[in-house]
C-alpha cells in the first residue's frame, strides 16, 4: 500500500473499488480531517485502511461534513493499517 503515497483519496477509492459513502472520516481533534478510514474491497480478504493526508484549514468543519470533491481531492501523505494506533499532534 506504499505505492498509494502521493495518490489522491479519490484515485485509492477507486483502486479499492470503495464507495465514498462508506468511508469513515477521521477528524481529531472534532472538525479537523485529517484521515479517512476505508474497506478495500478489491482486496481478499478485505482490508481496512487508513489514508492520512496533511492538515490545511480548509478541511475544518464544525458541522463534520466534508464535500467528496474536497476529500477525494487530498493527496496521501501516509497509509497504515486500521488496527495499528496513530496519534496526530
Amino acid at each position: 500500500m506504499q505505492d498509494w503515497i502521493g495518490k489522491t483519496v479519490g484515485e485509492v477509492l477507486d483502486l479499492c473499488q470503495t464507495r465514498y459513502a462508506d468511508v469513515t472520516m477521521v477528524d481529531e481533534p472534532p472538525g479537523k480531517l485529517r484521515a479517512v478510514e476505508i474497506d478495500c474491497v478489491a482486496r481478499v480478504p478485505v482490508s481496512r485502511f487508513v489514508l492520512e493526508f496533511d492538515y490545511r484549514p480548509d478541511l475544518f468543519s464544525a458541522a463534520r461534513n466534508w464535500p467528496e470533491s474536497l476529500v477525494g481531492a487530498q493527496r496521501i501523505t501516509a497509509v497504515r493499517n486500521a488496527a495499528e494506533p496513530q496519534a496526530y499532534p
